[in-house]
């Protein structure tokens, strides 16, 4: 008997087949294309995501040569916030609209006249920003009104895969909560939000419980997808909280971070943080995909980007010798970067070249880069990138600890969790326990877990986390490349408040300048 995980994200889409033992037995991989047709706009086509989900299934299911009547379940994690206007046939009436699309900043701050932020976070554990799913259906309802008319369902991606899988828009609690127009207590969508957006109810999928069944296998998505027909459809959820269960953190003490291009730390708790004083670091608390338990959700925007930035822009070197050598680019800068010295001859890098996220929150900031030197070269700029998120990372979960929030080890996948390196700096800035799981492909092991309670093929969300959940290595603080650190993280946190003004003096010369050219 087997389970199948879909992990729909921003830029592409997989399919991984588990066992009931939660063994990775396939997986399945596809790109897709991100349109920008203004500068700030951001939007996918429906029908091309669906394509690559069509083909990952197919695939993921011909590498494991498992036959498909054996295939039992399956469940979806998404992207947040990203939604499709679909009519009754099911048409797509436009594309996707993505998250970092901020198309609707005029929308965001007009509704923030008719309801107090802190109600708002309050309702959605939100803190309120033009990227939620709320600010942009009211600009589809301003903008494109005959779009809006005819729309039947707005759907996010984890719904859409449900309807065209077994004609049921069905979506999480923990997916939409990233709409900001779900209660996230009462559970339901919000009618202090809807009333004043003028957004209509009937238009959002029906919200459901995470691990619960609503429908199986159409015909039609049989014969697309391979599937057999009368395969149960479980609802999933938000990639993030996925991910969370996919590592077994779903009590307080574990935390989940996920280091790609963002870096998401995300602690589980019993219950919402609603605490005012995190509206502007821009954390998140809403469902988790685990029965009864919440989540806090931080995020660097710019981490594995700018290893990527580095290697395009000054890592011709490394790329020629890992086209000869034939291994990974990155593998070969993490070589070079772990020869230099511990705290990289005192150049310090806060990763901001896309802005500050929690705790700072600041779209203005930019990278900054501090102690350069004629004595430094690319070994000490990598590791100085590296080390620079990573305080980033401590300074997430020390905000987050004084919060209130118990943080004892952190369970880390991504692309920097492929670096034994980079595993051992994360233990010794920290402080704390790191632990890399057998299985990192955690969101589609938390969707599998989540298609497994669904089919009763667990019996309790423990249990799930029992087959899916091994520690695959362990690494320990070293006390004192600690102590080192500590010293230099003192300096790190001083810069951000240092130049916060500066970055708006910056930026508003750059616009008037921009003006006068």
């Amino acid at each position: 008997m087997y389970i199948l995980g879909l992990d729909v994200g921003t830029t592409g889409c997989k399919a991984v087949l588990f066992n009931v033992d939660g063994r990775l037995i396939a997986q399945s991989y596809r790109e897709y294309l991100l349109y920008h047709p203004k500068p700030s706009w951001s939007e996918e086509e429906p029908l091309e995501v669906w394509r690559g989900v069509v083909e990952t299934i197919k695939e993921a299911v011909a590498k494991s040569e498992v036959k498909v009547d054996e295939i039992e379940v399956l469940s979806v994690s998404a992207q947040g916030e990203a939604f499709t206007p679909l009519d009754r046939e099911l048409n797509p009436l436009y594309r996707c609209i993505t998250t970092w699309d901020d198309r609707a900043v005029k929308q965001h701050d007009e509704f923030l006249k008719l309801i107090d932020r802190a109600e708002l976070f309050e309702i959605t554990g939100h803190p309120s920003s033009p990227v939620y799913t709320l600010f942009k259906l009211m600009w589809f309802k301003e903008n494109k009104p005959e779009i809006y008319e005819k729309t039947w369902k707005f759907l996010l991606w984890e719904d859409f895969i449900n309807m065209l899988l077994c004609g049921v828009p069905a979506i999480d609690y923990s997916l939409a909560s990233r709409t900001m127009i779900f209660d996230i207590r009462r559970l339901n969508w919000s009618r202090e939000i809807l009333e004043p957006s003028g957004l209509d109810e009937d238009k959002l999928p029906e919200p459901h419980p995470s691990g619960k069944v609503v429908g199986e296998v159409s015909r039609k998505a049989s014969d697309e997808t391979g599937l057999d027909e009368g395969t149960l459809v479980v609802t999933g959820g938000h990639d993030q909280a996925c991910g969370t269960l996919g590592v077994g953190a779903i009590n307080p003490g574990a935390t989940y971070v996920a280091t790609g291009t963002v870096e998401s730390i995300v602690a589980p708790l019993h219950k919402p943080l609603l605490r005012r004083e995190m509206i502007p670091m821009g954390f998140a608390s809403y469902c988790h995909v685990a029965p009864n338990r919440y989540l806090i959700l931080g995020a660097n925007p710019t981490a594995g980007i700018l290893l990527r930035w580095f290697r395009d822009k000054f890592g011709e070197k490394y790329v020629e010798e890992a086209s000869k050598r034939g291994v990974s680019v990155y593998d070969l800068m993490m070589e070079d970067s772990s020869k230099a010295p511990v705290g990289s001859q005192g150049l310090l890098i806060a990763p901001y070249f896309m802005g500050a996220g929690t705790p700072n929150w600041d779209t203005y900031a930019r990278g900054l880069i501090i102690g350069l030197t004629v004595a430094h070269g690319k070994p000490e700029l990598i590791r100085a990138i590296v080390e620079g998120i990573t305080y980033e990372l401590r300074l997430n979960i020390e905000t987050l600890e004084k919060l209130g929030v118990e943080i004892e080890e952190i369970r880390t996948v991504g692309g920097g969790a492929r670096s034994k390196f980079w595993l051992q700096l994360k233990a010794d800035i920290t402080g704390k326990r790191v632990v890399l799981p057998d299985i990192t492909e955690a969101s589609s092991a938390g969707a599998a877990m989540l298609a497994g309670l669904g089919a009763g093929l667990y019996k309790d969300v423990d249990d799930a986390i029992s087959k899916f959940y091994r520690e695959f290595k362990v690494y320990q603080p070293n006390l004192n490349v600690k102590k080192t650190y500590d010293r230099f993280y003192r300096v790190y946190v001083k810069l951000y408040p240092a130049v916060k003004n500066t970055y708006r003096e910056a930026f508003q010369v750059l616009e008037a300048a921009g003006r006068e050219q």
